[in-house]
């Protein structure tokens, strides 16, 4: 699948899937586009994006509407710490049924080998990264 093209600034970068940015050098956040599914070559895309950030290994905030899905695959891939090398801890909000069984799904059967935890608001979930961010 090819991926149109990056729009960089210092501290964010974006595409026709995906947009993350590195707030206050604390966290990531990832803020997934209506209609996009993520697979692994978007998760290389956020990766790279990251390295461009500093590369530094901070918890990432995903923020994905309703009707984003990640296929089995991609969750595997992103199970795993050196696929996913500078987010030291994921936190997801998710808001749709389906979301909510999947990130059951992932969490029991996946084991990710971060923190992970997944919340409907973004308040809990942002102090929870920040929690994180110094473990």
């Amino acid at each position: 699948m090819q991926h149109l093209s990056f729009i960089t600034l210092s501290n964010s970068t974006q595409n026709n899937r995906f947009a993350i940015s590195l707030v206050e050098e604390s966290y990531y956040e990832l803020k997934i586009f209506a209609g996009v599914d993520i697979d692994i070559d978007d998760v290389k895309d956020i990766v790279a994006a990251q390295k461009q950030m500093g590369g530094k290994r901070l918890p990432t905030l995903v923020n994905a509407p309703p009707d984003a899905i990640v296929n089995v695959e991609t969750m595997n891939y992103i199970s795993k710490n050196e696929n996913f090398p500078y987010s030291k801890a994921g936190a997801y909000l998710v808001s749709s049924s389906t979301q909510k069984l999947l990130s059951n799904f992932y969490l029991k059967l996946k084991n990710p080998q971060r923190p992970t935890k997944f919340f409907s608001n973004r308040e809990e979930a942002v102090k929870w990264i920040m929690e994180q961010k110094d473990l």
